[in-house]
């Protein structure tokens, strides 16, 4: 059995979501971080890349909620 077509192509087609979405949305989430000062962006934007478009949407929601939370 060929380890790239085994499961109908499962690893093939997770490894190349990783490979297209991790750094799209990984950089995205770390420029983000940085220009808000938030803490450890590097660790945001390799968190929320891995995960990728998933990640994208949770991090665009946890960001809006804390737009909306006043600062004391």
């Amino acid at each position: 059995m060929d380890p790239l077509t085994a499961y109908s192509g499962l690893f093939l087609r997770i490894g190349l979501y990783l490979v297209v979405f991790w750094p799209t949305v990984g950089y995205y989430v770390y420029q983000d971080s940085k220009q808000r000062d938030a803490s450890s962006p590097r660790l945001r934007g390799a968190l929320y890349g891995f995960f990728g478009v998933a990640g994208l949407f949770v991090y665009l929601a946890r960001r809006e909620r804390t737009k909306e939370t006043p600062s004391r």
